[in-house]
Formats: structure tokens, C-alpha cells, sequence
């Protein structure tokens, strides 16, 4: 996802130390978030609020279980309700 400026795809780490120096930079502790978090935090913001349906999200984390993207999305009780009053079934 992320080039180089050779246009090389850059390692893990790469990306790692570059936001924690973008944190840093930013004047925000770095060694409060990481990677992991601001991955954690844009998954879940676009399922809550974009729009995103679960099983792309699941291909857009690279995910084998959708487990392991249900752990992202923390559903709240909001859009349980949300998802039951919309749901076509629910006035018979």
C-alpha cells in the first residue's frame, strides 16, 4: 500500500517508524499509539460510520476470519438496534 520514493513497496517496520516519528514531530507521545492502534481506530470509524460492510472491511484488513474483524468494529448497542429496526422482517 505504502511506495518508496524508488516506487518499492516499504516494510512493516518502515511504516512503524515513520508514524511514530510523524507522532513525535506531532508533538503526541509515540510510545501511546502505534500503528496498530491508528489501524484499529480507521477500521472501526468505517464500519461505524462509513458504510463499510463488514466482509470488505474483512478483505480490506486481509482478515482469514471474520472474527478477526468483528474484534475492530466494537458494535455498539446503537447499531444492534438500528439493525433490528431495519431489518424487513421485523413488522410481521
Amino acid at each position: 500500500m505504502f511506495l518508496s520514493e524508488q516506487k518499492k513497496r516499504i516494510s512493516n517496520r518502515t511504516v512503524q517508524y515513520i508514524v511514530k516519528e510523524e507522532l513525535r514531530l506531532a508533538g503526541i507521545d509515540p510510545n501511546k499509539y502505534s500503528v496498530h492502534k491508528l489501524r484499529h481506530t480507521a477500521a472501526t470509524l468505517m464500519y461505524k460510520y462509513g458504510n463499510v460492510d463488514i466482509r470488505a472491511l474483512q478483505e480490506l484488513l486481509g482478515h482469514e476470519s471474520i472474527s478477526t474483524t468483528e474484534i475492530y468494529t466494537h458494535v455498539d448497542s446503537e447499531q444492534v438496534r438500528n439493525a433490528v429496526e431495519s431489518n424487513p422482517l421485523a413488522d410481521l
